[in-house]
């Protein structure tokens, strides 16, 4: 986990609305981050005299509540989107994650080998981008 806070500024911020994210969260008296899942209503921007910090209003997924919660920007360590799940996804956060770099071909390999059409190396001889 993440120990350092995320940096959010107000711009960044209002691209999160509407969005169901994941966050890590940090508080100053817990030893441990923890993660939640949440839907972001809105942005709450600092104000002079009014809020000196910004955070967003965001609703518990698992929530019974009706009313939403404030996560201040400055407990946030991690937030990722979240992508809609079907029956066909995984519901993993957006973005892609990095797969390492092989140094061999990425080259289909035919389902049967050791045939009278497929040598026992996998090769075809058609070239594969």
């Amino acid at each position: 986990m993440s120990s350092q806070r995320l940096d959010l500024d107000a711009q960044s911020a209002l691209a999160y609305v509407g969005q169901t994210v994941l966050v890590e969260l940090r508080w100053d008296d817990e030893p441990d981050s923890f993660w939640q899942c949440m839907h972001v209503l809105g942005v709450v921007l600092p104000m002079e005299g009014v809020c000196d910090l910004a955070y967003f209003m965001g609703l518990n997924v698992s929530s019974q509540l009706d009313y939403p919660n404030e996560v201040y920007f400055s407990d946030i360590c991690t937030i990722r989107v979240m992508r809609h799940r079907d029956r066909h996804g995984s519901g993993n956060v957006l973005g892609r994650i990095a797969l390492p770099k092989h140094a061999r071909s990425r080259a289909a390999l035919p389902a049967r080998r050791n045939s009278s059409t497929v040598p026992s190396n996998g090769s075809t001889g058609a070239a594969h981008p």
